[in-house]
């Protein structure tokens, strides 16, 4: 009897197990609908916001293709119309194609770049559904300045970056969240082709997600995983 009542308690371990990765494969198969909503809706960063300022943080910039002068190693001297980050150029959000969508699930708006906005909006689905939950006011998109005290202007400046929660993890500080959750944080980069600033090998951004991939690649992308289309 003992060992029928082992075997049944496996029995049930297995079959929860077997309801817990179907759950999870059928909301990663969901496609990313995107609900489009008034930029009002959409939080800005504040004025005293701890900006993105990785200016001598070249570690950030490594692999990233910017629009440049002739002659010069960097992209500062260019015509503010003309310069851009892996292709996405910089600029206000109308200019650039930047709408505001609601994440699914939550009272949260982001301002995007509309072309690849499926990345960004179910990235921020998931990070909601499986890392920790979203709050209203903590989270922001689009932002057309530069980098404090810099001409570069940040990945919020071509609509391909979010900050989510970030008074809860703060510029300059590590580990804020835990293994776990790093550990989905990572997958779900991978799966929508992000970099997380909590990877950054010198100054820790753990609030901060950007487009990584080149402009081609991650329009690509997008379309893959929106599927359901936007409405």
């Amino acid at each position: 009897m003992a060992v029928r009542g082992q075997k049944e308690r496996s029995a049930l371990r297995s079959a929860k197990r077997f309801v817990a990765e179907e759950l999870d494969e059928r909301l990663e198969a969901e496609p990313v609908v995107l609900d489009e909503v008034d930029p009002s809706e959409g939080t800005q960063p504040p004025e005293d916001w701890d900006t993105h300022a990785h200016q001598d943080d070249e570690d950030v910039w490594e692999g990233v293709e910017t629009s440049a002068a002739p002659g010069k190693s960097s992209f500062e001297a260019a015509p503010a119309k003309g310069r851009s980050i892996n292709g996405f150029s910089v600029g206000p959000a109308k200019r650039i194609g930047v709408k505001t969508y609601r994440v699914p699930g939550t009272n949260v708006s982001l301002s995007v770049r509309a072309i690849i906005a499926p990345l960004l909006i179910g990235f921020a689905k998931e990070f909601h559904q499986k890392v920790e939950k979203l709050r209203k006011g903590w989270c922001w998109g689009h932002a057309n300045r530069n980098i404090r005290g810099s001409k570069r202007p940040s990945f919020h400046a071509a609509g391909i970056a979010i900050d989510l929660n970030a008074p809860k993890h703060p510029l300059g500080r590590a580990n804020t969240f835990s293994v776990a959750q790093r550990k989905t944080i990572n997958a779900l980069c991978k799966k929508y082709g992000l970099r997380w600033g909590g990877n950054y090998r010198r100054r820790k951004d753990d609030m901060h997600f950007e487009v990584i991939l080149p402009r081609a690649k991650a329009v690509a992308l997008a379309k893959r995983i929106q599927k359901g289309g936007a409405r």
